[in-house]
C-alpha cells in the first residue's frame, strides 16, 4: 500500500493528540476504533503514527532536550533508532524539491511587551475575549483586542490563530483586521496565519485563511472583490486580491493537536515550519534542498524532532549553542 494521504496523516494525528491528552473518554476511544476500522489506509497511517509517537515518547520525551542525542546513540537505543528510521522511511520519501533556506525564530515576538496577547516560540495558548469568542493563539503570535460600540475587532499583528466566533448580545459584527486586509466571519470556526511574517517565508507576501465551519468574507485592503470562503476551503490574499479557493489542507491545523504534519515537504521548508516552535536560529545547509520530509511530528520537544531527523536522513546537526542550530550534510 501506498504511503497514507496528507489528510489521512492528519486525521491519525488528531486521534492520537486527542487520546494521549489524558482527557479522552471511551467515547473517543470508540470514535477512533471506528475511525482507524473504516478504511484500510486509516489503520496504516495509525500504526506508522503510533510507531512514531512511541519512539519519542520512550525514547526522548522523558529526558531533558540535551540528553536527546546521547539517548539515541547509545546502545540501548539501537532497536529504537532503527525503528524510527523505519517509522519515517515509511511515511516518506526523499526527492528533488527547491532551494535551501534558514530560520530565525526570535524569543521576543514582535510587539510582545505591547500587544493585548502574545506567545513566545513554542508556546500556544487559548484566550477568552468579552463577548465568548475563543481565540488560540499559536506560536510566535501577537494579537490586540479593539472591541468598541459598533465593531469587535481582533487585530493580528504576527503569527497565526484559530477563531471561534460567538454571538454578540449587542449586535456588533467580528473581524479579524490583518495588514494586508479584513476577514469577516458569519459565525464561524476559522484560522489565520501571516505568512509573509513567518521566519523563512519573507518572499511570500500573503495571509492564509482556512474555514472548518460556517463562512468568512475577505476584503483586499488596497481593492478588489470580496471573496466570500465557505467551509472546508482556504485562500490565501494580498493587499490587492484574493486567489481562488482550494479544499482546506487539515495538515495546516495540525498545530492545534500539537502537531507538525508534513507530505514530501523540502526538508528547508520542514526546518523553517520546525524553527517556529524554537528559540533562536535554525539553519539549513542548500546543499540539503533535495531531500523532503513526511511524518507527523509532536511539537513538544523539537530537539527530539531532530534527533529523529539525523537517524533517518543523512543529515547532522551542528550547534554553536542551543539557540544557534544548523543542519548539516552527513
Amino acid at each position: 500500500m501506498n504511503a497514507p494521504a496528507p489528510s489521512v496523516i492528519a486525521q491519525a494525528a488528531h486521534w492520537m493528540a486527542v487520546l494521549q491528552s489524558g482527557e479522552a473518554s471511551s467515547a473517543d476511544h470508540d470514535a477512533c476504533a471506528r475511525w482507524r476500522a473504516a478504511d484500510a489506509a486509516h489503520e496504516l497511517a495509525w500504526q506508522r503514527m503510533a510507531g512514531l509517537g512511541d519512539q519519542l515518547r520512550n525514547g526522548l520525551s522523558q529526558v531533558p532536550p540535551a540528553m536527546a542525542r546521547h539517548a539515541l546513540g547509545s546502545v540501548k537505543a539501537q532497536a529504537s533508532r532503527r525503528q524510527a528510521m523505519k517509522t519515517l522511511a515509511g511515511l516518506g520519501t526523499l526527492a528533488v524539491t527547491g532551494a535551501g533556506a534558514w530560520v530565525m525564530a526570535d524569543p521576543l515576538p514582535f510587539g510582545q511587551m505591547t500587544a493585548d496577547h502574545a506567545t513566545r516560540p513554542g508556546e500556544r495558548r487559548t484566550i477568552a475575549l468579552p463577548d465568548g469568542t475563543r481565540v488560540t493563539l499559536n506560536t510566535a503570535t501577537a494579537v490586540d483586542v479593539r472591541f468598541g460600540a459598533t465593531l469587535r475587532q481582533l487585530l493580528l499583528r504576527e503569527g497565526e490563530i484559530e477563531i471561534v466566533t460567538a454571538p454578540d448580545p449587542r449586535g456588533r459584527p467580528f473581524e479579524v483586521a490583518t495588514r494586508l486586509g479584513r476577514i469577516a466571519p458569519l459565525g464561524t470556526r476559522f484560522t489565520v496565519r501571516d505568512v509573509a511574517q513567518d521566519a523563512g517565508q519573507s518572499h511570500d507576501n500573503a495571509v492564509l485563511v482556512a474555514v472548518s465551519e460556517g463562512a468568512v468574507a475577505i476584503s483586499p485592503k488596497l481593492g478588489g472583490n470580496t471573496l466570500r470562503l465557505p467551509a472546508g476551503a482556504q485562500t490565501r490574499f494580498t493587499a490587492t486580491a484574493v486567489e481562488s479557493p482550494v479544499a482546506i489542507d487539515p495538515a495546516q491545523a495540525a498545530w492545534l493537536d500539537g502537531m507538525l504534519v508534513a507530505s514530501d515537504m523540502p526538508l528547508p521548508r520542514f526546518l523553517a515550519e520546525l524553527g517556529r516552535y524554537r528559540r533562536g536560529v535554525l539553519r539549513c545547509d542548500p546543499v540539503l534542498a533535495q531531500l523532503s520530509v513526511s511524518g507527523a511530528f509532536p511539537l513538544q520537544d523539537t530537539d527530539a524532532v531532530l534527533a529523529l531527523l539525523q537517524e533517518a536522513l543523512p543529515v547532522r546537526t551542528r550547534s554553536l549553542t542551543r539557540y544557534w542550530v544548523t543542519v548539516l550534510p552527513r
